[in-house]
């Protein structure tokens, strides 16, 4: 498997051939349209921010909108609901957090998550390996509630996302330190097989790709 960043809360997983978009949005819309063209499923953790809006896919990608079940190619992703406590935002707004199964390993993918979760999320997101998370201040997580999650879940790789692009370079640097991964060096891909996971936490840092 192999995941690369588009930058924002967006990213692309390529499992066998199969290439799933999360969180597509304005920016990657204008700068990575060959992206999205070859993308086949496309997530999205809340379709109601100003962000997450889409204007260039193939005609047969399968677009998967928010709670539920779901089974596309090799993929089985499984959307669970928590509120969003954000302004600007409709009243019953919700944010989707995604499980997404493939080739054995188990992503998480947080979104815009913006409160605590139950113990019954929780419990469903030990089975995680692969924990893709928010790390820029407002509307999303503290850094001390994203560790309160890797706690209680115990994942085998962090991947930190950003949200708010003037700010990465400090941020990262912050959150790097809070994890205790300040040597992290970023890479432009990173690829992961389910016998190549590593026994102590690994904090990945992607480079947008170009």
């Amino acid at each position: 498997m192999e995941i690369t960043s588009l930058g924002l809360s967006s990213l692309l997983i390529n499992s066998r051939d199969k290439i799933l978009l999360s969180n597509p949005n304005d920016l990657v819309n204008q700068n990575r349209a060959s992206a999205i063209k070859k993308s086949d499923i496309a997530t999205f953790s809340n379709s109601d921010h100003s962000e997450y809006l889409n204007t260039s896919f193939r005609e047969d990608i399968k677009l998967v909108q928010g709670p539920g079940e779901y089974e596309i190619a090799n993929y089985y992703i499984t959307g669970i609901p928590t509120a969003v406590q954000e302004n600007g935002l409709p009243n019953g707004a919700v944010n989707t957090v995604y499980l997404i199964r493939s080739e054995g390993l188990v992503l998480c993918h947080l979104g815009l998550l913006s409160q605590h979760l139950t113990p019954t999320q929780l419990e469903l997101l030990r089975q995680t390996q692969i924990l893709i998370a928010p790390i820029a201040p407002g509307g999303t997580l503290s850094f001390g509630e994203i560790q309160e999650i890797m706690s209680a879940i115990q994942p085998r790789i962090l991947i930190p996302l950003e949200y708010n692009a003037e700010k990465t370079s400090e941020t990262n640097l912050k959150f790097l330190s809070e994890v205790g991964a300040s040597d992290a060096q970023p890479v432009t891909r990173f690829n992961v097989t389910e016998t190549n996971l590593p026994a102590e936490l690994q904090t990945v840092i992607l480079n947008e790709q170009s």
